[in-house]
């Protein structure tokens, strides 16, 4: 990866050279073809579509997987490009020639980065994980964003309908002209910190999905059908952590969540003791849905789960309960979808042409078909009150991307959780899933 991060500034010399010459269609060939390669070797070889030895991410025509997905992909999509204030934008559609827009947003010249500090900006104004009650799930630095109270509910913060206005008018405005009555689904590939915008809250009225770059999603969308796994799950909760020689809190709340996830989908959760490396890695490859609420690290995708019996040493060692992303590859894991109920599991590294490098990305790479996840640290109540919604809709056959926009509406017009806070940072990355639910769906053995 840092071989290529050190390269990414060719790539996106060549494609603002290009947009200068007016080449806007070469200009995205070249624009994709610096994004995402690190995730998209760890497809060509998890799919088995290339051997390790003959990996070469290089060679994929970008080009010939644009056409490719516009072959597949019924939903709209657009590709962003930043450089910047200016955000460029390319609509593509099903047997259309992909459109061209470029937008400037307001900001700071002076900073290094300013199109990162609008985004802060907005998310701050958004007032994400301050003033409400969490666990703190995080593994990594992240550990104040869960206040054990919601602070001073009398004079609260009230933040601006128009936070995310700039975003879109910037990014969705431009293309409305492109989007017919129907067009209800949008999938971004976005770039850098646009990442962390929650898009499904700048467009209310569509679902949304991301995905990292177009040709690690043309391969997802090749992968033979049965590949991924339909039926099955594997719901993990609050794993017991009080052995460790520096113990981690207890997750009552994840506990309750998987719990009640397990009434819906009749079948039986690991909690507790039970949750532990061992048991999950075994019952990784035969499930379609995979549900983890427990301490995870954004940073390199790691997560804690109880002990294996029989270590040695006077504490267990990281290898004993430490869940790695090598870990889960070596599973053979061919889940459809993986819901990642962990504080900050949408965020990560933003690492120059791969985007976002955390616990979702890893999941990806690991073969997973698609990857729920959260950009902030959200009321526990509320979370329960989203899974609840996002589970039944699943079992009525929804699809996960549908699932998802039926459930933040719900929470949008609830009259508890209607604060974009609490609803507005669920993200669904990848393809989009159905799960098959049996009369009892449990692989326990």
């Amino acid at each position: 990866m840092s071989f290529r991060e050190r390269h990414q500034d060719s790539y996106t010399a060549l494609w603002r050279s290009l947009l200068k010459l007016r080449k806007v269609d070469e200009a995205l060939f070249a624009a994709e073809q610096g994004r995402a390669q690190a995730l998209t070797d760890n497809f060509l070889i998890q799919y088995k579509i290339a051997p390790p030895s003959s990996v070469a991410t290089d060679s994929i025509d970008s080009k010939e997987t644009i056409i490719g997905i516009l072959s597949k992909q019924s939903a709209k999509m657009i590709f962003l490009a930043i450089e910047k204030l200016k955000i460029n934008i390319w609509f593509l559609s099903r047997g259309r020639k992909a459109e061209f827009r470029q937008t400037e947003l307001q900001g700071d010249r002076r900073v290094t980065d300013p199109i990162s500090a609008l985004v802060e900006s907005a998310l701050e104004t958004i007032n994400p994980g301050d003033r409400v009650i969490c666990e703190n799930r995080s593994l990594d630095e992240l550990t104040t964003d869960c206040p054990s109270s919601r602070g001073d509910e009398d004079n609260p913060p009230q933040p601006s309908k128009n936070s995310l206005k700039p975003f879109h008018d910037a990014v969705i405005g431009p293309i409305c002209d492109l989007l017919g009555p129907h067009d209800d689904e949008l999938v971004i590939v976005p770039d850098g910190t646009l990442s962390f915008i929650p898009w499904a809250a700048v467009v209310e009225s569509r679902r949304i999905r991301s995905v990292p770059s177009l040709t690690s999603y043309h391969l997802i969308l090749s992968v033979p059908k049965g590949y991924h796994k339909k039926t099955g799950a594997l719901l993990v909760g609050n794993p017991c952590l009080e052995q460790l020689e520096e113990p981690l809190e207890n997750l009552p709340f994840a506990q309750k969540e998987v719990e009640m996830i397990a009434t819906i989908l009749n079948t039986r959760p690991l909690t507790g003791r039970q949750a532990t490396k061992a048991e999950v890695m075994k019952r990784i490859p035969a499930v379609g849905l995979i549900h983890i609420a427990a301490h995870g690290d954004k940073t390199n995708g790691q997560i804690a789960l109880s002990p294996n019996p029989g270590w040695t040493s006077q504490f267990p060692k990281k290898e004993d309960y430490i869940l790695k992303i090598s870990d889960v590859q070596a599973a053979n894991l061919r889940a459809s979808l993986v819901v990642l109920s962990c504080c900050h599991s949408g965020r990560g590294k933003i690492l120059k042409g791969e985007g976002v490098v955390g616990i979702a990305r890893a999941f990806l790479a690991a073969g997973a078909r698609c990857v729920l996840v959260s950009l902030w640290a959200i009321d526990d109540e509320a979370t329960m009150v989203f899974m609840k919604s996002f589970y039944q809709h699943l079992k009525e056959g929804k699809t996960a991307c549908a699932a998802l926009h039926e459930s933040m509406k719900s929470l949008r017009e609830s009259e508890e959780f209607s604060a974009m806070k609490y609803w507005a940072p669920f993200q669904l990355i990848g393809g989009d899933v159905k799960i098959e639910f049996g009369e009892v769906d449990d692989v326990a053995k």
